[in-house]
Formats: structure tokens, C-alpha cells, sequence
């Protein structure tokens, strides 16, 4: 792992990724942090462990017990500042299932990333709030594709002041992205091109227009993150300066009876 730049620091980014893609509820349970969104993303419904509970064994079941209420499998994410230092390895003994580890990854804007310009690209498009266009292409590259899920993913979008960037070509929508603003930091979420339109520099050109807009709203940095195994979207924002400065992954209850 690179060393830690000194803007930001992983101990402090998972609290505030959380407020970048906010659950639509949230429970504190003895240091842990409970997200609750009717199943839409791991994210908004999962464990954040933020701090060690006094008995970890108590807190899950504690936690299985609340997301099974609400239908859903307990999730926890975790990362190398979860709590307590050896719950990924309870986890692991109780038959969760590691599932979707992923690196975080940070650019400081007062150090700007090869591949970065401030040149107006008259395709981007910016936006305070997402148009229908937008979430549709969104939903098509991503999902959902059923109408309970949308109007799930279009109330979790709207829970952190945002900006939304598009690329449009003849009047379409090819490709989009959004940047939540936390404080005096921003997240790159929903990076999404038409699979009919790759292969044609449309990923490159809507994130550097986030980098460009984080950079005209005065923040500091931007962190993203994105699965390990995507490699291609990994050379990209490496590409562009960003740096791994952490990584998480999640452990799922398994099935009952599995």
C-alpha cells in the first residue's frame, strides 16, 4: 500500500464515506453504526464498526437480530480500522462470507493529477440535483431496473449535497457521475458510461470534469472507491493521480441452513 497522503487518512475517511452515500437510517448500537435502505447497495445497509462494542458477540447478534426485522442479512464493512481489530476473523468463524473487496483511493487537488485540465469540455453538463435523463442512464449501466429500486436509489442520492455531471452527445446522455461534497472533501459516486459508448474516452472526460468542479467548489481532495478486481477502472483514476490509501471488503450472514 502507498504511503498515506497527509490530506487524508484512513482512519477518518470511513465516516465520511458513509456520509457520502447515506443510508436512508441510521442506529447507533454500542460504537457500531447500523444503515438501514430497504437493501439498496451495501452500503446503505451495512455495519459501519466504527468503535469496539463491550461484548462483540452480544453486538451481533444484537445486529442480526435488527436487520432481520427489516428482511434483510447483516452486512458488516470492514476495513483496517473496524472495531474490534479482530472481528473481520469472529466474522470469518461464524460463516460470514467475504464478498466485494474494494480500495479506496484519494487525489489532493492542491496537488493536481496528470491528465487533468481545466479546459471548459463543452459536452459536460453540471447539475445540483440528478434530471430524469441522468438516473436513467445511471440505472441502465447499474441498475436498478425495477421501480421500488429507483425510488430507493433516487432517495439515497438526494441525502448528501451533490453535484451531478453529465456528458452529453447529440443530445443524449452518454455518460455520467456524481460528486457528493462532505465537508471540505468530495467522493466520486455513479461513474457510469452506456456500454454502447465505451472505448471512447467518455470515462477519462466525466471524471476529470468531477476533479474540475471539486477543484471550483474549493475542496481539498477526492476519494472514490472502486472494486479491487476492476482493473481497468483502476488504471484510469491512477491514471489521473489518485493513490490507494485503504481498502474494505464486506462479510454477509450466510443463508440459514448454508
Amino acid at each position: 500500500m502507498k504511503p498515506v497522503s497527509r490530506f487524508a487518512k484512513p482512519a477518518a475517511l470511513d465516516e465520511i464515506m458513509s456520509r457520502g452515500w447515506r443510508a436512508l437510517e441510521e442506529e447507533a448500537l454500542d460504537g457500531w453504526v447500523a444503515r438501514y435502505s430497504g437493501g439498496m447497495t451495501k452500503r446503505a445497509n451495512s455495519v459501519l464498526p466504527l468503535l469496539a462494542p463491550e461484548d462483540t458477540r452480544l453486538a451481533i447478534e444484537a445486529i442480526e437480530e435488527r436487520y432481520s426485522s427489516r428482511g434483510l442479512p447483516a452486512i458488516f464493512q470492514i476495513s483496517p480500522d473496524a472495531k474490534p481489530v479482530d472481528l473481520d476473523l469472529l466474522l470469518a468463524e461464524l460463516g460470514y462470507v467475504k464478498d466485494s473487496p474494494t480500495v479506496v483511493q484519494y487525489l489532493a487537488l492542491s496537488e493536481p493529477g496528470p491528465g487533468t485540465s481545466s479546459e471548459s469540455d463543452p459536452r459536460i453538463h453540471h447539475a445540483d440535483e440528478p434530471s430524469q435523463q441522468w438516473l436513467e442512464t445511471l440505472w441502465s449501466v447499474e441498475g436498478p431496473h425495477d421501480l421500488a429500486g429507483q425510488t430507493l436509489s433516487r432517495s439515497i442520492l438526494a441525502r448528501t449535497p451533490s453535484s451531478y455531471v453529465s456528458l452529453v452527445v447529440a443530445g443524449r446522455i452518454e455518460a455520467v457521475a456524481r460528486l457528493a461534497r462532505v465537508g471540505t472533501i468530495g467522493g466520486i459516486y455513479a461513474v457510469a458510461t452506456r456500454e454502447e459508448s465505451r472505448s471512447r474516452g467518455h470515462g477519462r472526460a466525466i471524471v476529470q470534469a468531477v476533479l474540475i468542479e471539486a477543484a471550483a467548489r474549493g475542496l481539498d481532495g477526492v476519494w472514490l472507491q472502486v472494486v479491487e478486481s476492476n482493473a481497468v477502472a483502476r488504471k484510469l483514476y491512477e491514471s489521473l493521480g489518485f493513490e490507494t490509501i485503504s481498502r474494505y471488503h464486506y462479510r454477509v450472514e450466510p443463508l440459514s441452513g448454508s
